[in-house]
């Protein structure tokens, strides 16, 4: 499979990448390296001895991303990339919903636009708040968030939701 690995640049989505090409998968990487060094994804080539496909790519650029997928026939993608610290984004919530729900939804109309169905989001803890029961599962209630980047999170769970019914 042809994987787009979004936030591929990152501690998460490089060992990702790793995994992938290991598994005999073809890996594209779209990260704005925002939080993230191109170093990266030279140590991945490094240690699997093989090549993946780079994008210096903002997910809130609709037409750099569209471009992306004109370029690249992806089967899937796997979607790490968006802000993630807590209390900064307390301090900076509208950037938080800029980037993490539009660049998603971004995503998802490109996605759309050329036929791709299968995504793995990667969603966080914290769409629990304040966890019902720990350790938590999948049954403790959501919806209940302390902070716009739990927000950011459990909105994009609903909106891809949506999306699959």
């Amino acid at each position: 499979m042809r994987i787009l690995v979004t936030g591929g640049a990152g501690y998460i989505g490089s060992h990702t990448a790793v995994e992938l090409l290991n598994s005999g998968h073809e890996v594209i990487v779209a990260d704005n390296l925002s939080n993230s060094s191109e170093k990266a994804l030279d140590r991945v080539k490094e240690i699997t001895g093989k090549d993946l496909r780079f994008y210096n790519v903002d997910l809130r650029d609709k037409d750099a991303l569209q471009d992306l997928f004109d370029k690249e026939d992806i089967d899937a993608v796997i979607h790490f990339a968006g802000l993630k610290a807590v209390g900064e984004s307390v301090s900076k919530p509208i950037e938080y919903y800029q980037n993490n729900i539009g660049g998603t939804l971004n995503l998802v109309e490109a996605m759309r636009d050329h036929g791709v169905k299968n995504i793995i989001f990667s969603s966080s803890a914290t769409v629990y708040g304040d966890p019902a029961e720990i350790p938590i599962t999948e049954k403790c209630p959501k919806g209940v968030c302390t902070n716009p980047y739990g927000w950011s999170k459990w909105m994009l769970e609903q909106v891809l939701t949506d999306l699959h019914t």
